[in-house]
């Protein structure tokens, strides 16, 4: 399958190509040397010939304050790669979004494991530009008849991530100065993975879905930090004494996803 990835130069999009190539697929980039993705000329021209779209490109959540160009680029970056499907005949796009499009770290969740049904209230710009573009995808599927498939991961970790991460924690500054954090992550590897898998799956309409590893990447047992942390949140994780706080069951059942690495087997 040919494949256009835009975004392709970032860190996630680099896995992303990797992966496509390790699957046998053939692809081709466009990132801001190719020009502005909001330009739905430029990206009609790159999407010709191509299968699918995978979506990476746009401004991440710590890269830039301009509410207004983070807005605009992760937004309409959007709509253009979707009216460039269409104008191109691809047959699907997958468009990463974030687990900040549900709003989290912005307040405690209404439960954990938080999951794709999940009320989603962003309302800083990062956030909402995701779930705006979600809903867009989702109004393209229901009038092209175009699958979307809209991938959520949590914090994406390289191996600098892990140890960075390390390093907070020996030093007892684990990040967690957000209403919930909670070492949220997911490895960039299983990230790219389920880019490859969404080419296929599902065959038709549109669908959310999460991605996060299946432990936090904090020590002690969850229920209990969750206990602790966030006393007036319902805990619905089970008996697992190291379940993630993220359920990303949906991604299993509809991509054939599970995460491969794990804060307690990191690198």
């Amino acid at each position: 399958m040919k494949v256009l990835v835009t975004g392709h130069q970032g860190r996630l999009g680099g896995a992303v190509g990797a992966a496509l190539t390790a699957a046998g697929h053939e692809w081709v980039g466009f990132d801001r040397e190719e020009g502005d993705v909001r330009d739905v000329a430029a990206v009609s021209a790159a999407a010709v010939g191509a299968a699918a779209i995978v979506h990476l490109a746009g401004l991440a959540d710590d890269v830039s304050d301009d509410a207004f160009e983070k807005m605009s680029v992760n937004a309409l970056g959007t709509w253009s790669v979707l009216l460039a499907a269409e104008a191109a005949g691809v047959g699907r796009v997958v468009n990463f979004s974030s687990g900040k499009a549900l709003g989290m770290t912005e307040r405690l969740p209404c439960y954990v494991p938080i999951d794709d049904d999940h009320p989603a209230e962003p309302t800083q710009p990062y956030g909402l530009a995701k779930l705006l573009a979600e809903d867009m995808c989702e109004a393209f599927t229901r009038r092209t008849g175009i699958p979307t498939v809209c991938l959520r991961p949590v914090a994406v970790f390289d191996h600098d991530d892990y140890e960075r991460w390390e390093r907070q924690l020996a030093a007892e500054e684990p990040g967690v100065d957000v209403p919930w954090h909670m070492g949220v992550f997911v490895d960039v590897r299983d990230t790219a993975a389920a880019a490859v898998l969404a080419l296929t799956r599902p065959e038709q309409g549109h669908v959310r879905l999460l991605l996060c590893a299946a432990d936090p990447a904090i020590d002690g047992e969850t229920a209990a930090l969750a206990r602790a942390r966030m006393p007036s949140v319902v805990w619905r994780g089970g008996s697992d004494p190291r379940a993630a706080f993220v359920d990303c069951a949906r991604a299993e059942q509809v991509l054939g996803w599970r995460p491969s690495h794990r804060w307690d087997r990191r690198p």
